[in-house]
């Protein structure tokens, strides 16, 4: 085993533990190939990462980063779906009309970025969790950047205005990368037929809905942004919501839909402060809620 592994993780943890990871490396990696030594050693580096930052499961950030992944997902799969809406309409309507001509090369690689997020965020919440989210954060970058290509040669304040714009759903895509193995989100579909069942229905809804509002009816009624969402949260499901306990899980649940809102151009900055009100009598709800939970367990 690579000592640098070992160093990787927090002093004292690596003289405590230090022989046991090795040995288990070790064990895992005799007679395995190339693939299967780097992933050991991918879990290794993630593991001491996860312990130097405080988000694994023995800590509060791992509980904060475990509620909010399911939820960046679905915001991820949201945002990911609407602009895929947005641009595959566009190409709807000029198909109709006889007028669609070749899309660019950029154009064709943001749209394939948007399906892969969409696909790959899917897949995350349907029970594949590190190929789903690997693919979101691949498929997000390669729309960010084929979106910022054409535009970086522009003058600096401009470019990095854009640069800061399509960096923050990168971050909300690799955010559920933060989850500890351990508290991942329960799959929806434990076996391979149901999650590729999944990944087609979030295309299908991408489809019908397009064909549906061919004329983008809904850049005006937000229901393009809406059905995608609630689509996403129901994927989700009832267990990402039983888990917001605390004020900071439901702000870190909340964020990523206030960003992809924001982004959107659905939210303004009167409609935020709105929506940050809303959260604010929701957590005093639930600070009320959970201080009954304690007070009914002490009196037991």
């Amino acid at each position: 085993m690579n000592p640098l592994l070992l160093r990787l993780y927090p002093a004292g943890f690596r003289r405590a533990f230090g022989d046991e990871i090795a040995e288990s490396y070790r064990e895992a990696t005799a007679g395995a190939g190339p693939c299967a030594r780097f992933r050991e050693a991918a879990d290794i580096a993630a593991h001491a990462l996860r312990l130097r930052l405080g988000i694994n499961s023995a800590h509060a950030g791992g509980g904060l980063m475990a509620t909010a992944a399911p939820f960046a997902l679905a915001a991820t799969a949201a945002y990911a779906a609407f602009n895929l809406i947005g641009d595959v309409g566009d190409w709807y309507v000029m198909w109709t009309v006889g007028a669609a001509g070749e899309a660019g090369p950029l154009l064709t690689l943001m749209k394939a970025g948007y399906l892969l997020t969409l696909l790959g965020a899917v897949v995350a919440l349907a029970g594949r969790y590190v190929p789903g989210v690997l693919a979101a954060v691949t498929g997000t970058v390669t729309s960010s950047v084929s979106f910022l290509s054409p535009i970086w040669p522009t003058p600096a304040d401009v470019r990095w205005e854009f640069a800061g714009f399509l960096l923050v759903p990168v971050l909300f895509a690799a955010l559920p990368l933060a989850c500890p193995p351990d508290l991942r989100p329960s799959p929806r579909a434990r076996r391979t037929a149901g999650v590729f069942a999944l990944a087609v229905w979030a295309v299908l809804l991408v489809a019908a809905i397009v064909v549906i509002d061919p004329l983008g009816i809904g850049l005006f009624v937000p229901w393009r942004f809406g059905v995608p969402i609630v689509a996403a949260l129901a994927l989700a499901g009832r267990q990402a919501f039983t888990a917001v306990r605390t004020v900071g899980q439901l702000v870190l649940a909340a964020t990523p839909f206030m960003g992809i809102m924001w982004f959107s151009g659905w939210v303004h900055p009167d409609e935020l402060l709105s929506i940050v009100g809303a959260l604010a009598i929701t957590a005093v709800v639930l600070r009320l809620r959970r201080r009954d939970d304690t007070d009914r367990i002490n009196t037991a």
